[in-house]
Formats: C-alpha cells, sequence, structure tokens
C-alpha cells in the first residue's frame, strides 16, 4: 500500500521560505514596522476610494511617483492632477498591495518592497507590478517620498486564486481525498491542508504554493504526516491547464517522481492526473483523471 499512498500524497505539492534578512539592517521599533504597514494600507484606501487629493496627501511636499516606464510626477499638486486624470479613464479602479520587504535605512527612512496589483472594471482586466516605496518620517507620520513601479511579467498566483476553499475527490482505488485551500495573511503563499483516508488509515499533510524567489516560477513543497517530503514547479499552458514535476523523498528515504496535470473545468470542478510515477527505480502505472468538486456549503 506504500505506492498508492505516496502516488496520492506527491499529488499534493507547496513552499515555505521566510525573508531574507540584512545584517545591515537599521533597527526599527514594532510601533515604526507597525506605522510605515498603517501609511501603505492608508494609500491603498485612498486609491480605492478613487481619491486624488487624499492619495497626494499621502506623499511628501515634492514626493515623487514614477511608473513602468520611467516617467515621474513630481510634487503634491502634480500628483492630485496625475490621479485625477487616472481615475476619470478608470473609475473603479482598485489596488491590492503585496508587500514582501521592509527595511529600515536610518530613524527617518524606510523601504517597502513587494507586489501590487490594480484591477479594471473592463477588458483591461488587471496588471500586475513590483513596487519599491521610499518612506520618510514626517513629524509623527510616515510619508511617501517616492514610489517606483516595475512591470512585473512572471507568473503569479492568482491565476490559482480560484482554488481557495474546500474540495473532495475519490480515486479510482476508493481512496477519499478532502483538500482545504487558503491564503495566508499576505497573500504571498497558498497554504493547503489534505487528508486522505484509505483501506481505514487517514494520511494528512500540509502544501504550500509559492513563487520562488530564486527563480520567480510557481513552486510547492508538500509535507505529509508520516515525514516525506516532496517539491514540484507550476507551469501554465496556453489553455490555463497546469503541469507540475513533483520530485519528493519519502520517510524511509527513497525517492518518488511524478509529472501531475491540473485541467480546471470550471469553479467549482478540475481534474488531476498523476503520470510518469515511480518509486525509485519501480514504475508505477499513469492514474487517470480524478475529478475534484468544490464542497459548497450547506443552504
Amino acid at each position: 500500500m506504500k505506492s498508492l499512498s505516496s502516488a496520492l500524497v506527491i499529488v499534493m505539492g507547496g513552499a515555505i521560505l521566510a525573508p531574507a534578512g540584512s545584517a545591515a539592517a537599521v533597527p526599527s521599533s514594532d510601533d515604526d514596522r507597525l506605522a510605515v504597514r498603517a501609511a501603505m494600507e492608508a494609500f491603498v484606501s485612498a486609491f480605492n476610494a478613487a481619491d486624488p487629493k487624499a492619495i497626494a496627501s499621502q506623499w511628501t511636499e515634492q514626493g515623487e511617483y514614477i511608473d513602468e516606464q520611467g516617467a515621474a510626477i513630481r510634487g503634491r499638486e502634480a500628483l492630485e492632477e496625475g490621479f485625477t486624470a487616472f481615475f476619470e479613464a478608470a473609475p473603479r479602479a482598485r489596488a491590492e498591495l503585496h508587500p514582501e520587504a521592509l527595511r529600515f535605512l536610518s530613524r527617518d527612512l524606510a523601504v517597502d518592497e513587494g507586489r501590487v496589483t490594480i484591477r479594471f472594471e473592463d477588458a483591461r482586466g488587471s496588471t500586475r507590478a513590483f513596487y519599491r516605496a521610499l518612506l520618510a518620517r514626517d513629524g509623527d507620520r510616515w510619508l511617501l517620498a517616492s514610489l517606483q513601479e516595475t512591470t512585473d511579467t512572471g507568473p503569479s498566483l492568482e491565476e490559482l486564486d480560484w482554488l481557495v476553499g474546500q474540495w473532495k475527490s475519490t480515486d479510482p482505488g476508493g481512496a477519499e481525498v478532502a483538500t482545504r485551500y487558503s491564503w495566508n495573511e499576505s497573500k504571498t503563499f497558498l497554504i493547503g491542508h489534505f487528508t486522505i483516508e484509505f483501506d481505514e488509515r487517514i494520511l494528512d499533510g500540509v502544501q504550500v504554493i509559492g513563487i520562488d524567489p530564486a527563480t520567480g516560477g510557481i513552486r510547492s513543497w508538500t509535507f505529509e504526516a508520516e515525514g516525506g517530503i516532496g517539491e514540484a514547479d507550476w507551469q501554465q499552458d496556453d489553455q490555463k491547464h497546469w503541469t507540475f514535476v513533483t520530485e519528493a523523498t519519502l520517510a524511509d528515504g527513497s525517492s518518488v517522481t511524478a509529472t501531475n496535470i491540473l485541467r480546471r473545468v470550471d469553479d467549482d470542478t478540475f481534474t488531476l492526473q498523476s503520470t510518469g510515477r515511480a518509486i525509485g527505480e519501480e514504475a508505477l502505472p499513469d492514474m487517470p483523471p480524478v475529478r475534484v468538486s468544490r464542497v459548497t456549503a450547506a443552504p
């Protein structure tokens, strides 16, 4: 039964990453870090309210915004005019900020970096960019001194946002699989908890899916209760299907490989197929596509 449990577990994937620290980082108080985060949140709130004056007030008097093409807008008056024109063309645009790193250059200067998504309610859909914000302490406030965006053309975890929720399936061998996906607080990782019931046994585990900063690609890491660990790189094709080749090591040290194909049928259904499976040198038969359905709340 080892091959069945391994085949089921390696179909999941995940990754836990810790932000890199800087040995030269300037010490900062928790109050300062919270204040900088609050300043960025206030900027986003003003943006989502489509309020150019409130947006401009989040900058220093001579603060600047630099877009993906390198064009700069400097000064509160020019910023207010620029955002007024922006909202005239896109009145319902909304921003989602995904901070990834915050460091202090001095007691009164901080750099916040991450990703930003702008969603439009028209054919433009959404745009993604990296941002780098320089914030300066001005009295008892932290204000934007400079905000620069760089186009993000790499893969996005938001392509997998539809996975959030609870899912269930039954594989051809009769194993019952239940999975629950959710975002972490900063929406930088999708976290899945799964259980597999078969032959009066229950296996559980955790899957974490994120952007690997070493490659810029989507990568998953899986940890199952008996001690096995798996990793996989995810690739999306033109049909919006996902292929992820998994390499895993079981608790006894044996290696497992498989190519898994996730095909999205609709918001509440996808199929999952595992091919090219092997434990060590022993090849295993391919698994046919398994239908996975969303668990909806009872009325």
